[in-house]
């Protein structure tokens, strides 16, 4: 059984920066996670999909993003970015191990399984642990009949597969709105079904005018304000929301951007208490220590399941700072304001 001084859960960008500022403090880690680094923003963005936030707002661990444009980073870019940043600052983390089990110890600490896709098993004992989990683990759902069928999406993936077919986008906001731009240039048949009035004020403004003018020309058809009712093999049933009228609307795909959940495995096997609709972590915002002696919380995980987001990588740097002044004695630095950023 392997031991250290402290367990860090999750590689994302701020769970790689919780691990420097521990490193800095000359704290003994473990990092692992159960995807590879920057899981969500691998397997969640769309080719070339870009970031609402700057660039400086990004950087981790002291590191520079450099630029020879003045345009947001790509999903992509940033990637190549957190791999640099791993590299340079040798942080060694153990991707694909994935937490099955936890325990409290005598005297202290915990015990955490572990299990890899090779089918191999392990166990830490940690005298603390980190979950710098992320908050968007996978997708919603809308929970009607055919939701299940294999011609519906919950991810846009490349959309050279849409080509010359029948897609209807369900959502309004910045992954729907940027979805069904992208179907629309590879010449699909383009629908939109949000229950909103209209497309979300705060999707990203490079996006947003396009698409409603698009929508104005009648090249992409919008369906609002609606609801997804059952999905067919060839159609969908939708609701105007209004009129109560239903809808009929053939259609070859359906692509469901609707946002993401968090999922409170992590937080329910070591017995974290939640509260909320959110169902946050409840935890000290100065230390971020949980209810449970030794068990703290980084990032996203910090806001559980984010209608909007107000937890985010760019409001999150003062996380590991806090962290290693917990747990070396020093004094907490001072919270970060909250910026509520566009949902997804």
């Amino acid at each position: 059984m392997e031991q250290t001084e402290v367990l860090i859960i999750g590689a994302g960008p701020v769970g790689i920066e919780v691990a420097w500022h521990l490193q800095q403090a000359r704290i003994e880690v473990l990092h692992v996670d159960a995807g590879s680094i920057g899981h969500t923003i691998e397997r969640f963005f769309p080719p070339s999909t870009r970031f609402f936030s700057s660039p400086e707002r990004l950087a981790i661990a002291g590191i520079d993003i450099p630029l020879s444009t003045q345009e947001k980073l790509t999903g992509e870019a940033y990637l190549a970015y957190l791999r640099s940043v791993v590299a340079t600052r040798n942080l060694p983390i153990r991707t694909f191990c994935r937490v099955v089990s936890a325990e409290r110890v005598d005297g202290g600490g915990y015990r955490v399984g572990m299990s890899e896709p090779s089918g191999r098993c392990w166990q830490v004992e940690a005298k603390r642990v980190i979950l710098a989990s992320g908050g968007t683990d996978r997708p919603r759902r809308l929970g009607i009949p055919g939701e299940d069928l294999p011609h519906v999406h919950t991810s846009l993936g490349d959309p050279h597969r849409f080509f010359q077919r029948r897609v209807l986008v369900v959502g309004g906001r910045n992954s729907a709105i940027e979805s069904a731009l992208r179907c629309w240039r590879v010449h699909a048949d383009v629908a939109i079904s949000y229950r909103g009035q209209d497309i979300h004020e705060r999707v990203k403004y490079w996006l947003r005018p396009e698409v409603v003018s698009l929508v104005d020309e009648g090249r992409i058809k919008a369906f609002m304000p609606t609801q997804v009712r059952k999905i067919l093999p060839d159609q969908v049933v939708l609701e105007h929301l209004d009129s109560g009228d239903t809808i009929n609307l053939p259609v070859d795909d359906v692509l469901l951007q609707i946002g993401y959940e968090q999922d409170g495995t992590l937080f329910q096997l070591f017995g974290i208490s939640t509260e909320g609709e959110q169902a946050s972590p409840v935890h000290n915002p100065d230390t971020l220590e949980t209810n449970l002696p030794g068990v703290y919380v980084a990032g996203t995980a910090t806001a559980g399941t984010q209608r909007r987001f107000a937890a985010y990588i760019e409001t999150s740097h003062d996380h590991g700072p806090r962290i290693a002044a917990a747990l070396t004695g020093a004094p907490p630095p001072p919270v970060a304001e909250a910026r509520v950023l566009p949902e997804a």
